[in-house]
């Protein structure tokens, strides 16, 4: 969709009072630019430069009311400028002359600031990344060679995708350094900006581009899970809306600590082919900027980078008493409940959390996620395939050891235990110069004191209300079962 309509129907209509917010001052000045190119009026854009800001956003009022043909004037800078008396009082007494004349004046600003004596008159618009009709011309610009061969189209559209949550000004940048660097195979070119685009966006600190996502194979268990998410695949393409399927929002996982949530969400963007996202809604807390904007932005970038899967890790934290808590929290969480309830297809949520006394109950009504799974403690087969997996990535052939018994061993052991007590026998055989025994794993497995042993009541109530509000993970089996399992399995008795 073209930036620039909102923009150009509301110049059109002769709006006196527009503010458009953006992190790119050059591209929004572009698109303001094309904006009123096209609704005919002349572009006043004054330079501020050395000049105290509030006395040369004045002068720029009083140049705009001087003119006799129609124009636009654009006030950089303006969330610094809506804070000052001077100005905001010459602004909202010249409105109607400003109207009257046929003009409009554009706040350029960083982030919106509130400003109640031109809330009822101002238009506030989020002005977003450029998608890629607008990165085209800087992708085919940039490629095409001396001899102006433009590059063939499966390049362009890979470059495109790779792009996807850039600014048209950091994509040229990015380029132009990638052809001094005389980079020549398509692959070379593709894995470049992928590299820029994670240093670009790691600096906003709140989204992070995440890469070496591991694949459902590398996961013991969730079968029930894995076998939904492969149904979603299928329903991300335009054959599903044809058939009236709407596309898949995302998946909430709940359960019991280290048992592979968050390897889980990471594996959803292997699985259903999509980049990685991952959003630490914590920072949006630390950031020195307002968290608000941090928000905002975070969800900008995600929609612009869109198809994505956006991985929200440890959920309960970020929105503990949100409904409770500060002014400033309660808004986030209502802003980021509205986005997940709406936010464009191409984005598929894969949140995670481990506390659910701390989920807010408004963040579980159906719509905002697609379904909710509970991942418990492995059963006894699945802690086979999880020894298995980590025995393979250590070079081992899993068939040589007595994967039964030491699933038996680690009853009550989450997966991530599991994986410890691997690592610890592996050092143990290194550092006496010899190979990998049964009985060091034997040893790692039954040393390893397991996590419901101090937080056994708090698992009985992660189970108790999982039984009514989610899917197992797992087998196609009941809770109850997995419940009777843990009295009998090993001979240890499940306490509680």
């Amino acid at each position: 969709m073209d930036r620039s309509n909102s923009l150009y129907n509301r110049m059109s209509a002769r709006y006196p009072l527009l503010e458009v917010i953006s992190s790119d001052a050059s591209d929004a000045r572009r698109v303001i630019g094309e904006a009123a190119r096209r609704a005919g009026r002349t572009v006043l854009a004054p330079r501020f430069g050395r000049r105290p800001l509030e006395e040369a956003g004045c002068d720029a009022i009083e140049e705009l009311l001087a003119q006799t043909e129609r124009h636009v004037c654009v006030i950089p800078a303006a969330h610094h400028l809506l804070v000052t008396e001077r100005f905001v009082q010459l602004l909202g007494e010249s409105l109607r002359d400003v109207e009257r004349g046929g003009h409009t004046v554009v706040l350029l600003s960083a982030y919106r600031r509130p400003c109640p004596e031109l809330d009822r008159e101002r238009v506030v618009l989020e002005l977003g990344l450029p998608g890629d009709g607008e990165l085209r011309d800087v992708v085919l610009s940039a490629l095409t060679d001396e001899d102006g061969r433009q590059p063939n189209l499966n390049l362009v559209q890979r470059c495109l995708q790779a792009s996807r949550g850039m600014t048209r000004a950091q994509l040229r940048r990015a380029l132009r350094r990638l052809r001094l660097g005389r980079l020549q195979e398509d692959d070379s070119v593709v894995s470049a900006l992928h590299a820029e685009k994670r240093d670009l966006i790691a600096h906003g600190g709140v989204l992070e581009v995440a890469s070496g996502a591991p694949s459902l194979e590398d996961i013991g268990g969730m079968d029930s899970l894995k076998a939904w998410l492969r149904r979603r695949r299928r329903a991300l393409g335009d054959e599903a809306r044809k058939f009236g399927l709407p596309a898949p929002r995302g998946l909430l996982l709940v359960g019991v600590q280290g048992c592979g949530k968050s390897l889980f969400a990471k594996a959803t963007s292997q699985a259903l082919g999509l980049p990685l996202l991952r959003f630490d809604l914590g920072r949006l807390f630390t950031r020195d900027s307002a968290p608000e904007e941090n928000l905002r932005h975070a969800l900008s970038v995600a929609e612009a980078m869109a198809p994505v899967v956006l991985w929200v890790d440890e959920i309960d934290k970020a929105f503990a008493g949100a409904t409770q808590g500060s002014d400033v929290t309660a808004r986030i969480f209502g802003t980021f409940l509205t986005w997940l309830a709406e936010h464009p297809d191409g984005i598929f949520v894969a949140a995670t959390a481990n506390r659910v006394d701390h989920l807010p109950a408004e963040l579980m009504r159906k719509g905002r996620f697609d379904e909710t799974f509970f991942v418990d403690l492995p059963d006894p087969e699945v802690r086979e395939e999880v020894l298995a997996i980590h025995l393979r990535r250590s070079g081992r052939d899993p068939e040589r050891f007595a994967l039964s018994k030491l699933a038996r061993l680690a009853n009550r052991l989450t997966g991530a235990e599991i994986e410890q007590a691997v690592v610890e026998a592996l050092a143990v055989a290194f550092d006496e110069r010899r190979g990998l025994s049964d009985a060091d794993l034997e040893k790692a497995l039954t040393d390893t004191v397991p996590f419901v042993e101090t937080y056994e009541e708090q698992v009985k109530e992660l189970r108790d209300w999982a039984r009514r509000r989610a899917k197992t993970a797992g087998r196609d089996r009941t809770l109850r079962d997995l419940f009777v399992e843990a009295h009998t399995d090993g001979g240890e008795a499940w306490r509680g």
